[in-house]
């Protein structure tokens, strides 16, 4: 079949391409690489989904998703750190159910979506092999797999923040017009979600000043820039008060040390979770039982290290694939880059804010395993890092656990008897209620924080002696009360928990204290009997 072509200012007659062929199977291979690749994701994604237990801030996001529409903004105004859309979507598959899978699902969800987007910012540069590797790195990546099980904003804002970069960079750097609408309701989905969607934002400004391209559209840029604004203003001074309130938090971090900052990048990188040596509780032996320990770690550096070398190399080229891949490097430098530099003044060095990273990592670890040669290695090398990241996934399964809410919760109900029973939780009472609500016999539950100032970095003499007096007040009608110690890493949650113990004394005997560890962090639990005749 032949067609008319344009041609230097004349009409030519050519041929149209062949219809497909046997030799065209590849393609429709690919295609169905990336959906085993979308379903091994999913599949991933929901298994265990609800076995962990809730940990503190997870339950704040029961809290706020099972809430009315008016408490649900007060909560996010002004006890969250976040504004309400992943708390909104939430909210709908806790109608379908109240377990921690239902909470869970809108992370799970959004980590599926940034499987498929890695596979298209991929696209952009490889064909459909290629990107379906980046696509496999990133579902089998154990840190994604982290934060697709925790009921938490994090998934939900990296998502949005990809597809916002994605949408910018076929718009702006590859000059697909009808990017650009998209591209800024995205934006501001981003936003309602979680402020570190500004961390893409930063990504794209780099990217206008240091790209011909994307310079030359500096003003349909600035224009979407304007319309996110003014879609988020109406949360705009409701996170400013936030950002003042978190400053001066006692739950904050503390200003990264060489320590902390390699336990982010080995997250970012590697694995959140031990691989060399993990706890002694884990049932899957570590790397240093089959080699030394040291050339475990060697060799779980060179894994991402090498193709991030030869992608280096891609990126020196003078073309648009070259571009591309500069922009990959850009959206995973600097985040981690401002980050650290803001930390020194305001601690925000975290892994957790750092999931956005991953698809722009396994675009470039597969763009830099195609670039190794010989050819073998490259294979190679990518066989090695899908085997890596698939052990490191199943540790994570099999050792990481969080807060240990569930148990501490079902063990006090066991053993105390109904409608005799308080606990007090100093600040962070959400998980609480969450398992209590659970339970047969759910006991008395109540926080001991301050109602004007919640999480100040520091109490008047007189706040801490109004906690304690009320603390006193709401277990007086109890014969037991337990106090739960959520990790007490600052002085004043110290000082807090002190004077809740002290509260829960007035007229009782201590009778026994525990500690409950776990991976994502300690629960001091003490219990206090009303001696008999009292």
């Amino acid at each position: 079949m032949s067609v008319l072509a344009p041609s230097f200012g004349r009409l030519e007659t050519v041929e149209a391409p062949p219809p497909p062929s046997p030799a065209r199977r590849p393609a429709i291979r690919d295609r169905v690489g990336i959906l085993a690749v979308l379903l091994g994701a999913l599949g991933l994604r929901l298994w265990h989904l609800g076995a962990r237990s809730l940990w503190t801030d997870e339950a704040s996001s029961w809290t706020a998703a099972t809430s009315p529409i008016r408490e649900l903004l007060r909560l996010c105004a002004e006890k969250d750190a976040s504004p309400p859309l992943f708390y909104l979507l939430t909210s709908l598959p806790m109608k379908l159910g109240s377990d921690e899978a239902h909470l869970r699902f809108v992370s799970a969800l959004a980590s599926l979506g940034l499987v498929w987007l890695t596979y298209r910012l991929a696209r952009l540069l490889w064909g459909r092999g290629l990107s379906t590797l980046a696509a496999a790195i990133t579902a089998l990546s154990p840190f994604q797999l982290m934060y697709a099980q925790e009921a938490r904003t994090y998934a939900l804002v990296s998502c949005l923040t990809v597809w916002a970069l994605y949408l910018f960079l076929r718009a702006a750097v590859l000059g697909r017009r009808r990017a650009w609408v998209p591209f800024a309701t995205v934006s501001a989905l981003a936003l309602y979600t979680q402020n570190l969607a500004l961390l893409g934002v930063g990504v794209q400004g780099a990217i206008v000043l240091l790209s011909p391209p994307a310079r030359r559209r500096l003003l349909p840029w600035i224009a979407c820039q304007a319309a996110v604004l003014a879609l988020y203003l109406p949360w705009l001074f409701v996170s400013m008060a936030q950002m003042t309130r978190l400053s001066h938090s006692h739950w904050y971090l503390l200003p990264p040390d060489e320590r902390g900052v390699m336990k982010v990048l080995r997250a970012v990188f590697v694995s959140p979770v031990a691989l060399v040596s993990p706890p002694p509780s884990s049932p899957l032996a570590g790397l240093d039982a089959w080699i030394p320990a040291r050339l475990a770690q060697v060799l779980l550096i060179l894994i991402p290290a090498l193709p991030l070398a030869a992608a280096l190399r891609v990126a020196r080229e003078r073309s648009e694939r070259g571009a591309l891949i500069r922009t990959m490097f850009a959206a995973l430098v600097l985040p981690l880059a401002a980050v650290l530099a803001v930390s020194f003044k305001m601690p925000l060095w975290i892994g957790r804010y750092f999931v956005l990273l991953t698809p722009f990592l396994a675009v470039l670890l597969a763009s830099g395993m195609k670039a190794l040669r010989p050819r073998a290695l490259g294979v190679a090398w990518a066989a090695l890092a899908l085997v890596s990241n698939a052990y490191a996934s199943l540790h994570y399964d099999l050792d990481y656990d969080k807060e240990p809410w569930r148990g501490v919760v079902r063990a006090i109900g066991q053993a105390s008897p109904p409608g005799r029973t308080a606990a007090l939780v100093p600040f962070d009472v959400d998980p609480f209620r969450f398992y209590n609500s659970t339970l047969a016999h759910p006991v008395a539950a109540f926080e001991v924080s301050h109602p004007e100032v919640p999480f100040a970095s520091e109490y008047t003499e007189r706040q801490l002696e109004e906690m304690e007096r009320r603390a006193a007040a709401q277990a007086a009608p109890y014969d037991e009360v337990w106090v739960i110690v959520r990790s007490p890493n600052s002085a004043v949650r110290r000082e807090v928990a002190s004077r809740t113990e002290r509260a829960a004394a007035a007229g009782r005997r201590p009778t026994g204290r525990w500690r409950w560890d776990s991976a994502g962090g300690p629960l001091r639990v003490a219990r206090y009997d009303r001696a008999p005749g009292r």
